[in-house]
C-alpha cells in the first residue's frame, strides 16, 4: 500500500468516525435539552463534558466512543508516518543520483583545450590522481597482467600530462598514445591525443 493510500485510508476513516459521532452526539444533546445543543455546537469541548455528565446512559457513551475511535485513527496514521523511513517503505535522500552522458562530458573538461592555460593545470603529477587512480579493482584471473597494464596506463598518461604542461608535445603525444593502444577508446586518452594534436598545430602555425 502507498503512502497516499495510508493517509487517505486511515485519514478518511478517522473523520468519519469523528464526524458520525458528532453529529450522533449533537442530536442526543439536542433531545436531552435545547441549550445543551447549542453549548454542544458551539463551544469547544462542551461536547466532551456533555458526555462525562452523562457517563451513565449507554446511548450517550456510543458516539463518544465513536469520535475517540476516530482520534485513534489519526493517532495511528502519524505513527506510520513517522516509522515509514525505518521500515523502508519510503525512498530517503541515501540514493545515488544518475550520472548522464552530459556529465561524462563535463569531466573531460579538466583537459582544456585553450593551451594557454593548460599548463595551470598540471601543476604536479598528484593532479591527475583523481583519474589515475579511479581504475576499477581487478577481478579477472589474469590479474598480473591487467594490473601492470593498469600500470602502463597511468604512467603513460601521467607522462604525457607532464611533458605537455612543459610544452613537449611530440613527447607527450608519444605517452598519449601509448596509453591509448592499452585501452583503445578511452575517453581521456582520446581527449588528450586530440588536444596534443591541435597543440602541434598552433605551434607549428606560430
Amino acid at each position: 500500500m502507498s503512502i497516499i493510500a495510508i493517509v487517505f485510508f486511515f485519514g478518511g476513516l478517522g473523520f468519519i468516525l469523528i464526524l458520525v459521532g458528532y453529529i450522533w452526539g449533537l442530536s442526543q444533546a439536542i433531545e436531552q435539552e435545547s441549550v445543551w445543543g447549542l453549548v454542544y455546537f458551539f463551544v469547544p469541548f462542551a461536547s466532551w463534558v456533555f458526555h462525562i455528565k452523562n457517563w451513565s446512559n449507554q446511548k450517550v457513551r456510543e458516539p463518544f466512543f465513536l469520535q475517540v475511535a476516530g482520534l485513534l485513527m489519526y493517532l495511528l496514521l502519524g505513527i506510520i508516518v513517522a516509522l515509514l523511513p525505518i521500515i523502508g517503505l519510503l525512498k530517503t535522500d541515501g540514493s545515488v543520483p544518475n550520472v548522464d552522458q552530459g556529465s561524462n562530458e563535463q569531466s573531460l573538461s579538466f583537459f582544456s583545450s585553450d593551451f594557454n592555460t593548460y599548463p595551470s593545470f598540471y601543476q604536479e603529477p598528484s593532479a591527475a590522481e583523481p583519474f589515475l587512480t579511479s581504475a576499477a579493482p581487478v577481478t579477472n584471473p589474469n590479474s598480473a597482467r591487467v594490473a601492470a597494464q593498469n600500470s602502463d596506463f597511468k604512467q603513460s598518461m601521467k607522462l604525457g600530462y607532464i611533458y605537455y604542461g612543459q610544452g613537449d608535445y611530440q613527447t607527450a603525444l608519444i605517452n598519449f598514445n601509448r596509453a591509448l593502444q592499452i585501452r583503445p577508446g578511452d575517453a581521456y586518452a582520446v581527449k588528450a591525443v586530440e588536444n596534443t594534436k591541435s597543440a602541434i598545430v598552433q605551434s607549428i602555425i606560430k
